[in-house]
């Protein structure tokens, strides 16, 4: 669209030259235009881009015999879009790719529960342009009362063109704030899966936080030992067929454990270990939980 624009301009400034500068001379209109195109003329090699038709201009063009001066006003008219056009992209991905900083507007404290689905949607408010988005990873720390202490994760979305963006997002709990990154990027290979990872797919960053919510921190909390819990997930969809000990499965009708005679199972793995205090290295438990997602997104 904005080129659009840029060429209607173009169209228009060309016009312009040849009312204000044009003497007579056959089809003078159409040569204004050519030395337009010829001045923005680009050829690409590797990562570098050359204003090819403007240097042919001032090697063979320069000095034309008749509207001297229209003719090259038309061909600078034509650099000025070749600029522009390489000036633009890199602007749009900075305006894109800028992060914002969103207030945390809930509670953290441990005497409310943190809204997942509510956090979401403040997501989803601040773009307005995520579609199927898949989760990548996540690690959040929380206390033993459900105090969400620090919260961190990542998603990816593919659009037209198998262009791909990865957000990122990251609690800072003494601002007060969210700091959210997005970049975009070309996928090399759409079809191309890595051992144990995307092969089966990822879980929605939606779905996610409406299990979380559903559940609740305070499910997941296996020994009442530990006062700090550290909660790791990929995202992906893995098959799980080994020994099940110390696993469970969540479920809307709440969180049981994983025996023999029900492997092997498809779902998102995410674990939660406990330590005695959020400086302290030492794991005093380990629990691995199974996620089944109701609609898994392919991709890595």
């Amino acid at each position: 669209m904005l080129y659009l624009i840029l060429y209607i301009c173009q169209f228009g400034i060309i016009l312009y030259i040849y009312r204000k500068w044009g003497r007579e001379e056959p089809y003078l209109f159409l040569k204004l235009l050519g030395y337009s195109v010829l001045g923005a003329f680009a050829f690409s090699i590797n990562q570098w881009t050359l204003p090819l038709g403007f240097i042919v201009f001032l090697l063979f063009f320069r000095d034309p015999a008749w509207n001297q001066l229209a003719k090259r006003y038309a061909a600078y008219t034509g650099l000025f879009v070749f600029l522009t056009g390489l000036i633009v992209p890199p602007v749009q991905n900075y305006v894109y790719e800028r992060p914002r900083k969103v207030e945390v507007a809930q509670n953290l404290s441990a005497s409310k529960e943190f809204n997942f689905n509510e956090h979401w949607e403040m997501i989803n408010q601040t773009f307005r342009d995520i579609h199927n988005p898949r989760l990548a990873r996540l690690e959040m720390e929380f206390t033993d009362h459900g105090a969400v202490k620090s919260l961190f994760y990542n998603f990816k979305t593919t659009a037209q063109g198998n262009r791909e963006t990865n957000y990122s997002v990251e609690l800072k709990l003494n601002e007060k704030e969210y700091e959210i990154k997005r970049n975009r990027y070309q996928k090399q290979n759409q079809q191309v899966f890595h051992m144990g990872q995307g092969r089966h797919g990822r879980i929605s960053p939606e779905e996610f936080f409406e299990i979380l919510n559903e559940t609740g921190l305070d499910a997941f909390i296996q020994t009442k030992d530990s006062q700090y819990y550290s909660l790791n997930a990929e995202g992906a969809v893995r098959s799980l067929s080994e020994d099940p000990e110390n696993t469970f499965m969540v479920t809307k009708s709440g969180i049981r454990p994983v025996v023999e005679g029900q492997l092997p199972i498809d779902a998102v793995r995410m674990t939660v270990n406990g330590f005695e205090n959020r400086e302290e290295d030492r794991i005093q438990s380990n629990v691995n939980y199974y996620i089944e997602p109701r609609v898994v997104y392919m991709g890595q």
